[in-house]
């Protein structure tokens, strides 16, 4: 029987329903509608002849059928990164970098290993860590990739993508600890000790030092100047730290990796995108074990 699948953009859009989990999801990571999503999906089943997805109240399950397919379409997407990165190449064009921003750049899903990975595949690729403390406004062009730890993603016109999971609890050096003791929970007074946090976190405490940033609140912690909150993919794996106790409750915090639709529509931010969301994934997943 003569093949009815003609639209190699349907793989794209398979992998993205795939992946995601739900038509919502989907199509917010590929900026097109939802409606559009699960239009094609219904046609690519069609032309295919196949069942791809049970949909749910809750969104869309891969079949048994879909996760054979998987391996093929991901053959389809490698190839046409690999097209374009070649067309780009022969092109003989000069990009300007990419843009990226992260909160603790080094630590969160070993996000400059990924970009040195991707470097190595795409030689003509630059890019510009943009070092802040504060959130970037990626729709006003102050950067086009961000990577954040933040429970929700306020703005619904930002391409956000979920690449891990994570929680933040207290920590203290081991001679704060052996001095000081540490407490057993989380409480808003913290009892008689003194607490580090970041100059724009709001508190009711009087017992409290400040640190424009990231780097600065973990060497105060390191130094035993007093206890503070670190995200524990980060605290754990210093061994210079004490948890005082394990995440209280409402802790957990999504990283997300998030670009502007402007910057969606450059192609290498794009193929860098697709390149670095799971191994972002992976690598938090490993950090977390």
């Amino acid at each position: 029987m003569q093949s009815q699948f003609k639209d190699w953009g349907d793989a794209r859009i398979f992998l993205a329903v795939f992946r995601e989990g739900s038509t919502l999801a989907a199509a917010r990571i590929l900026g097109i509608n939802q409606t559009t999503v699960a239009r094609r999906i219904g046609a690519l089943e069609h032309s295919l002849g196949l069942p791809l997805f049970n949909k749910t109240t809750r969104g869309a399950t891969p079949t048994a059928v879909a996760t054979r397919l998987l391996p093929f379409a991901e053959t389809l997407e490698a190839a046409a990164i690999a097209l374009e990165a070649e067309a780009m190449t022969e092109q003989g064009r000069s990009n300007p970098p990419i843009r990226i921003t992260a909160f603790d750049n080094a630590s969160v899903g070993n996000i400059g290993q990924v970009v040195a990975d991707f470097v190595d595949k795409n030689p003509n690729a630059t890019f510009e860590f943009i070092v802040s403390e504060r959130i970037l406004d990626l729709m006003n062009g102050d950067a086009d990739v961000a990577l954040r730890i933040s429970p929700v993603i306020s703005d619904d016109r930002l391409i956000a993508r979920k690449v891990g999971q994570t929680q933040w609890t207290y920590y203290a050096s081991r001679s704060y600890a052996e001095k000081n003791g540490t407490p057993d929970a989380f409480t808003q007074d913290m009892g008689p000790h003194r607490v580090v946090l970041l100059s724009h976190i709001t508190t009711r405490r009087h017992n409290v030092l400040r640190c424009a940033s990231a780097d600065d609140l973990r060497i105060a912690i390191s130094t035993g100047q007093g206890i503070g909150p670190i995200p524990i993919y980060d605290g754990d794996k210093d061994p210079t730290l004490v948890r005082c106790f394990d995440p209280p409750e409402g802790s957990e915090m999504t990283v997300w990796l998030i670009t502007s639709p402007e910057a969606h529509k450059r192609a290498d931010v794009r193929r860098f995108t697709a390149f670095a969301a799971p191994l972002i994934s992976r690598n938090l997943r490993e950090i977390l074990k």
